[in-house]
């Protein structure tokens, strides 16, 4: 799991870097910036979700509370990316826009992968979570007392 953090992490990076250094190279715009949303694609994937994927990894391996809350929230934003980039590329492709194959892998491709692994692990917290019915359960679930704790 702290592997798939770090590889989205990175992921991120790799699918969006190339088009900016290309762009900063050829003293041009990005070449498919008619085809995706706009430059804030690049924007939310490198400048907060993936320094949120970063930090969030550092918070599960300190094991701390928050860490795994992050932690399922990056994996329901990998699994609905993973399920809405095909069908946009499905879309984008049937109104005639043309995506090289390269674009495909780095773009669409690694996102689905992603977005597997992200289900996989999901599925796994969630089966491996005790959830707490009751205060009584809460106080004895760790040995600790409702009163040595007041």
């Amino acid at each position: 799991m702290k592997i798939f953090l770090i590889a989205t992490g990175i992921s991120l990076f790799v699918a969006w870097l190339p088009d900016i250094i290309t762009s900063i190279r050829n003293g041009t715009s990005l070449d498919l910036i008619e085809v995706y949303t706009t430059e804030i694609t690049y924007v939310l994937d490198m400048g907060i979700i993936s320094p949120l994927i970063f930090v969030t990894y550092y918070l599960v391996r300190k094991e701390n509370f928050m860490g795994y809350v992050l932690l399922r929230m990056i994996f329901k934003i990998c699994m609905c990316i993973g399920v809405m980039l095909p069908v946009q590329t499905v879309f984008q492709l049937s109104a005639g826009i043309s995506t090289p194959i390269p674009a495909l892998i780095t773009k669409v491709f690694i996102f689905v992968v992603m977005a597997l692994f992200a289900a996989y692990f999901e599925y796994r917290i969630k089966r491996e979570t005790h959830y707490i019915s009751s205060e009584s359960e809460y106080y004895s679930i760790g040995g600790v007392s409702k009163q040595s704790l007041l």
